[in-house]
């Protein structure tokens, strides 16, 4: 339908037909990188292509964007024009153009155009990426001051030695594994190098334990390793990773983020990509998006 520009209006209060389809959410494979931070990885933008995105049974919601034609543009584009598509509030360098073309041939199917990343996930994680063309939308998210909750299923077990970039931080040990998730609850920790305490995690628990690392049965059974829960306000750069090893002695073997805020990773599969739903929008521009009581909800 016909709907009125008011560009007065907040964005998050702006007509849906006026917003929709401007942010998408992808499930991260492993081995994808969120901007073009990462050398020689392909970025995960190249994922947005038209045969990627999902449709749910019933979702008549996105079948409707798609068919009114304005607004999921996908275009074919050299390589380079994708260089640095991330919202941050800090700067990266620019890869050279050669560093670019060892993934320029991945596959050249168009791709959504005109988005960026609203917040990281690591080239080893996967799991909720958010892509928008809107910067109110990525600011709410990835504002240091932002309440968005992001919730984390890890798999985690013991930490066998110092990584070669834990060496070079100039760490000297590590703790040994241990299942109290206090220091995770408590915050005020500090990560190695880093002068800023971390804040209190909204939650952490074992979802499973023991059942990960059964072939140390026998031995002593603190050393066994299992599933975390995890939920965040913050998101520093490898922050669970590093939070896991340097307070619980705890290396992560895999990490998926399952929400963030009112969106969650649901049967979307990995790999694939499907644009917000009204009711997600408008919940990321509440006051608080508080993933436990959407869900009883």
């Amino acid at each position: 339908g016909k709907f009125r520009l008011d560009p007065s209006l907040p964005y998050g209060e702006r007509q849906w037909n006026e917003i929709r389809g401007d942010t998408i959410v992808l499930n991260k494979p492993v081995g994808y990188v969120s901007g073009q931070e990462e050398h020689g990885y392909t970025p995960a933008v190249r994922l947005l292509t038209r045969s990627n995105l999902y449709f749910e049974d019933g979702d008549d919601e996105t079948k409707e964007t798609l068919s009114m034609g304005s607004y999921l543009h996908f275009s074919k584009k050299n390589f380079s024009h994708h260089e640095d598509t991330v919202f941050k509030h800090s700067t990266t360098t620019n890869r050279s153009l050669s560093e670019s073309s060892k993934v320029e041939n991945f596959h050249n199917e168009a791709t959504l155009s005109g988005y960026a990343t609203a917040g990281r996930l690591d080239v080893d994680s996967t799991g909720v990426l958010i892509f928008t063309k809107a910067g109110a939308v990525a600011k709410r998210i990835i504002a240091p001051d932002s309440k968005i909750e992001k919730e984390y299923i890890v798999r985690v077990e013991p930490a066998s030695q110092l990584s070669k970039r834990e060496k070079e931080m100039g760490m000297t040990n590590l703790p040994r594994p241990k299942r109290s998730l206090k220091a995770l609850l408590r915050g005020g920790k500090r990560l190695f190098g880093d002068p800023k305490p971390l804040k209190p995690l909204v939650a952490a628990e074992w979802l499973e334990e023991d059942s990960f690392y059964n072939d140390y049965v026998g031995e002593n059974r603190s050393q066994i390793g299992g599933t975390l829960r995890l939920v965040l306000q913050e998101g520093k750069k490898r922050q669970i990773r590093r939070m896991c090893r340097e307070l619980l002695g705890m290396h992560v073997s895999s990490l998926e983020r399952v929400s963030l805020g009112p969106v969650l990773l649901g049967s979307l599969p990995e790999g694939k990509w499907r644009p917000l739903k009204e009711e997600e929008v408008r919940r990321i521009f509440k006051d608080s998006t508080n993933i436990w009581k959407l869900k009883t909800s």
